[in-house]
């Protein structure tokens, strides 16, 4: 029984600092991939949240009125409560006086040197991209007012038409000695200024956005003057 008893004592002896190693706190943990898996979405998610995003069209009124489409996405309260956002479209045609002038006097040269009609038209597609800075300025329930300031460029890509007694000459004017500049044919790059104010009406996760924009276009000669009235539908996250 002795002999059993010293045994037993021996037994927990060696036991004891065993089972306690096997509870050592500082024994190393082998979950720390999913814990990263779960900050990495946790940060995924946060930089996400307060996101929206959206598409719009309208009517773009220059000397020439046409339409547009455009996206853009945004961050809200990003700065001393000012929401950010990027703007990247296209308008059907931006045409300002001087390049209208300029489709004219050719025309005028080619009917006076050929001695037959002629006639001009010209159109002026644009893409363009910008960052804008928005504010809300007055909100209710039921709706928010916004005003938008920004920056960006627009690539312009004149379309000019010539016809001379009733027949398309516009690939061949170089027969008549006439050399199109960059303001009637070709691309050119111009920075541009987006200001606008609009009204949103949010509906669960959506909301309507309806604006208007003055976005001119410093195109070279004469800057192009844009206005701009959207219609337009957004998600928020």
């Amino acid at each position: 029984m002795k002999r059993f008893a010293a045994a037993a004592c021996v037994a927990a002896a060696l036991l004891v600092p065993g089972s306690a190693f096997a509870q050592d706190p500082t024994t190393p943990n082998t979950q720390p991939a999913q814990g990263s898996s779960s900050s990495s979405k946790s940060g995924f998610s946060s930089w996400v949240a307060d996101s929206w995003a959206g598409g719009a069209g309208g009517v773009v009124i220059t000397k020439r009125t046409g339409g547009e489409l455009y996206g853009e996405v945004g961050k809200t309260n990003v700065w001393h409560n000012l929401d950010f956002s990027i703007e990247a479209g296209w308008m059907s045609s931006v045409v300002n006086q001087h390049r209208i002038d300029s489709a004219g006097a050719i025309a005028n040269y080619l009917a006076q040197s050929q001695g037959q009609t002629a006639s001009s038209t010209i159109k002026v597609p644009a893409g363009y991209g910008a960052f804008n800075v928005r504010r809300t300025v007055y909100s209710t329930q039921k709706y928010d007012v916004y005003a938008l300031g920004g920056l960006g460029f627009a690539v312009t890509s004149p379309k000019t038409t010539f016809v001379l007694g009733g027949t398309d000459v516009s690939g061949s004017l170089d027969q008549y000695g006439v050399t199109l500049g960059k303001d009637l044919a070709g691309h050119s790059t111009s920075a541009l200024l987006n200001l606008g104010a609009g009204v949103t009406v949010p509906f669960g996760q959506w909301f309507g956005d309806v604006s208007y924009r003055f976005t001119p276009i410093f195109t070279a000669n004469q800057s192009t003057k844009v206005s701009r009235f959207n219609f337009g539908v957004a998600r928020r996250f």
